[in-house]
């Protein structure tokens, strides 16, 4: 049942009800006003009787006084006099008004008193008649009561109707709006978030339509911030790859050509060369292939979905600089991690952030000292990873593919991240929090869409070491 519905309805019910107990309070207001009339018009009758018995004996002529007496009571519309005699024979009577129309039969059943006659004796100087009758006839009086119930029952129904269409005229218009919100709202559920709604009617739907107009251009820019993330990580993710491949080709295969060369070289000096020169050939082959596993490892190593994985946040970072420390020897490193189980998603999303922003500062400045800073601040896991590299001479902040993808990941977990250039030293700071409540994006893609993003991710650490070797 609709709004308009439900509230007709209850409207209905509330003037039916008004007008049954205006009915009922009228119908007990009458019945009462008709037994006081009644009563009064009996008392009043018995006094003239009590009257005209009290002047009778001096009366001369007692027939015409009694019937003057009667004829003052025609016309009367309550009450009738009969004279009766020692027989009880009426020797005369007055004649009642008849105005009181027709009558509904349950009306006068329901509203008239119980019929009562009042009979009072004469004086000896009235005979033959012995006796007055007053007899009371409510009929009249019971029409007054029913053109009086009509009119006020008439003008309640009226009253009502025109309330009942002046509330239902306000309400349609009132909610008419809401018909444009609905629409509205099925066209969003649909994925189309240009939808807009005109602010109109009371003040509370034109509240209702503004949140829906912000809520849209909030879910437009959300999308929009999607489809821009979705672009750069395909980009990453083709960067990526040719950065994989490129690795492969200058650092395993040298180390493969190599021990394949080796092993050539061994198989022609097994018939000639004594076996002092074919034991040092094999060790050079043992050198490259393990080389060649030590490079497979930390490219292995920098694409496992789980980072932080049996290390734990701090364990992983340490291990990173670590491997950093041999590499960048001229770079000291000054550690500032706190401990604790931070949860897999957001260790892991922390550990990538730090990660490429060290990557960054090696890849493009000349840092002599980065510091690096990760604790818990209130419930947010902070970062900062500050060098002094010569700051951003060349690019605004944030505009690295590695960096932008990251500050967009941070983001979608709920968190912030900054990348801002700083002096004395010249560096740059990136920094930053994620919610240890919240969940990431990542959690909801699929297993694919994670090893994209850790491919992603690990752009920068493999391109630092590349160009540093």
């Amino acid at each position: 049942m609709s709004l308009k519905a439900r509230l007709a309805l209850t409207l209905t019910v509330a003037f039916v009800a008004i007008v049954i107990i205006g009915a009922v309070l009228t119908f007990f207001q009458a019945r009462e006003n008709i037994h006081t009339e009644l009563q009064a018009a009996r008392s009043v009758a018995a006094n003239r009787v009590a009257q005209l018995v009290a002047e009778l004996p001096a009366s001369r002529d007692v027939r015409g006084k009694l019937a003057g007496f009667v004829r003052t009571f025609n016309g009367d519309r309550r009450v009738k006099i009969l004279l009766i005699d020692s027989l009880g024979v009426i020797r005369d009577q007055s004649v009642m008004a008849k105005d009181f129309g027709a009558l509904p039969d349950w009306f006068v059943k329901l509203l008239s008193p119980d019929p009562s006659t009042t009979v009072m004796p004469l004086t000896a100087a009235s005979e033959p008649i012995t006796s007055a009758a007053i007899l009371v006839d409510p009929r009249n009086e019971l029409a007054a009561a029913w053109l009086d119930l009509l009119t006020s029952l008439s003008l309640l129904v009226l009253f009502l109707a025109i309330a009942f269409g002046a509330v239902w005229i306000v309400a349609d218009r009132a909610l008419r709006p809401l018909t444009a919100i609905q629409d509205a709202f099925a066209r969003i559920g649909g994925g189309d978030y240009s939808a807009k709604v005109v602010p109109r009617g009371p003040p509370e739907i034109r509240e209702l339509a503004g949140g829906l107009n912000t809520m849209t251009d909030r879910l437009e820019a959300i999308s929009s911030r999607n489809r821009r993330l979705s672009d750069r990580l395909l980009h990453l993710e083709d960067e990526e790859r040719a950065g994989l491949a490129r690795d492969l080709h200058d650092d395993i295969g040298p180390l493969l050509f190599a021990i394949d060369v080796d092993a050539s070289g061994i198989r022609r000096m097994a018939q000639t060369s004594p076996p002092g020169a074919i034991v040092e050939r094999a060790g050079a082959i043992v050198a490259a292939a393990h080389a060649a596993r030590k490079e497979l490892k930390r490219i292995l190593g920098n694409l496992r979905p789980g980072a932080t994985s049996g290390l734990g946040l701090k364990g992983a970072i340490e291990e990173m600089v670590a491997d950093l420390q041999s590499r960048h020897g001229g770079v000291d490193f000054d550690l500032d991690l706190c401990d604790g189980d931070f949860g897999a998603t957001v260790e892991t999303l922390v550990y990538r952030a730090v990660r490429e922003a060290v990557t960054n500062a090696l890849r493009h400045g000349e840092p002599g000292a980065i510091a690096i800073m990760v604790e818990d601040r209130a419930g947010q896991l902070a970062f900062e990873v500050t060098d002094d590299g010569g700051g951003l001479a060349d690019a605004e902040p944030g505009t690295g593919f590695g960096l932008v993808g990251m500050r967009e990941r941070v983001e979608a977990a709920g968190g912030v991240m900054r990348i801002e250039e700083i002096g004395r030293p010249r560096g740059v700071k990136v920094s930053g929090s994620v919610p240890l409540a919240g969940r990431m994006v990542a959690e909801k893609t699929s297993q694919a869409d994670r090893i994209i993003l850790d491919e992603a991710a690990a752009k920068g650490a493999m391109t630092a070491l590349k160009d540093e070797r």
